[in-house]
């Protein structure tokens, strides 16, 4: 949907009237910003309680990530995404075997209890595995995109 067109407002000769126009120039005319506040995510709803600023956004210099969008739902602020911190997920290489949407157990290599360089590499494969899809939850969750 196109933005609609405004209606310049048509000062008179109150002081006043000037202010309004420079107003209406600044929200209809320009981005407009959204209000940052003063305090963090932990005062956030102390400060402005949720339920009374419904669908409204505000800017937090979030204590972990730095600058965010915060939403309210009516209920609590949520962070949509951060500004500042974008994480990195290094990709991982993998040259073994076919994928098959399983992880199934690996069977022991001997029979002796004793851990093996091989049982050892495929424990620290599936460490590798676990770590990476970890990161991902976590960059995720921080972003708001999961909960």
């Amino acid at each position: 949907m196109a933005r609609p067109t405004k209606n310049d407002i048509d000062s008179g000769i109150q002081g006043w009237d000037a202010k309004m126009d420079d107003n209406d120039e600044v929200i209809l005319n320009a981005p407009i910003p959204i209000h940052e506040h003063t305090g963090d995510e932990t005062d956030l709803e102390s400060t402005f309680a949720a339920a009374s600023y419904d669908r409204c956004h505000v800017m937090v210099d979030d204590t972990s990530v730095g600058w965010s969008l915060y939403v309210s739902d009516g209920t609590a602020w949520n962070r949509i995404w951060s500004v500042t911190t974008i994480p990195t997920i290094v990709a991982l290489a993998n040259s073994n075997g076919t994928g098959n949407d399983t992880i199934v157990a690996v069977p022991a290599i001997n029979g002796s209890g004793a851990t093996t360089a091989q049982e050892a590499a495929i424990d620290d494969n599936f460490r590798d595995v676990s770590d990476k899809l970890e990161e991902m939850r976590s960059a995720l969750l921080d972003h708001g995109l999961i909960v």
